[in-house]
């Protein structure tokens, strides 16, 4: 006989940190406000750079009263931010060993420190662990074992994966954000095997942004929200992009959220009840 004891309804986005970050932001707010976009619990977003724009956040979206964001002087460290309906039970940040060289595009990941972050949220009494990531981003749009920038995701992965083996077993895991590791690949199917993560999407992925690098590199489904199912438990999962279409900014000229579309997750877990 089985229970049903656990369940989160997630919000994914990558922000895009520029331009006009914080109208942008506002606007997300406003849409998350709205009942279209669905009820949610967790937010897991990605590019939120300064600390004035988490305190924007925290203004105006107080049913998410517990935040992980933690400060890089006058920065997000990794520009993470974690907002949950749910308590935090605790939580922590990582960075990642391997990120952008020096002489790189991917400078600015070193800088801001890109890792993840791993929180426990009490959920109805039950603990369920959210990882929150931002990947280096493949500047080059290669993701073949030769490419250097898949090489360094590769290591980002691995590091990921270890951190996931040392979780308490027996809890429910999701992973969620901007993997920059397209769907299909060999990156995404080895972190799939190595952590015994599943997609919450059921079937082909679409493109989840806006940004094109040309015809070798055309829109890919980089972000991901990868549901981990302990033993002893099931789990049924459902995923949809959201935020596709441009709208009225808080600004009022129209526009996109970000070059990012958002996932929304509905998860849930259920476990063998004891008699």
């Amino acid at each position: 006989m089985w229970a049903a004891l656990v369940r989160l309804r997630l919000l994914s986005l990558n922000c895009l940190f520029r331009p006009n970050a914080a109208v942008r932001l506002a606007t997300l707010t406003r849409e998350l406000r709205d009942a279209a976009v669905g009820e949610l619990d967790v937010l897991c977003l990605q590019e939120v750079i300064w600390r004035p724009h988490v305190r924007l956040l925290r203004r105006a979206l107080p049913g998410f009263p517990h935040v992980a964001a933690r400060p890089l002087g006058l920065a997000v460290m990794g520009g993470l931010v974690l907002m949950s309906r749910w308590p935090i039970a605790g939580w922590r940040y990582e960075t990642y060993r391997r990120r952008g060289r020096v002489t790189s595009p991917g400078l600015s990941d070193r800088l801001i420190r890109k890792g993840f972050q791993v929180a426990h949220l009490d959920v109805g009494g039950e603990r369920a662990v959210v990882v929150n990531t931002h990947l280096l981003a493949n500047y080059a749009g290669d993701w073949s074992p030769d490419s250097d920038y898949a090489r360094r995701e590769w290591d980002e992965l691995h590091q990921l994966a270890g951190s996931l083996a040392a979780v308490e077993p027996g809890l429910p895991v999701v992973v969620a954000g901007d993997m920059n590791v397209p769907a299909g690949t060999w990156l995404y199917h080895d972190f799939l095997h190595a952590t015994g993560l599943r997609d919450a999407f059921d079937g082909a992925r679409e493109p989840t942004g806006r940004w094109d690098l040309g015809p070798e590199a055309p829109p890919q489904a980089i972000d991901h929200v990868l549901v981990g199912v302990p033993d002893g438990w099931r789990s049924t999962a459902s995923a949809r992009i959201v935020f596709r279409e441009p709208v009225r900014l808080v600004s009022g000229e129209l526009g996109h959220l970000s070059d990012h579309y958002g996932i929304e997750a509905d998860l849930q877990w259920a476990r063998e009840s004891r008699p």
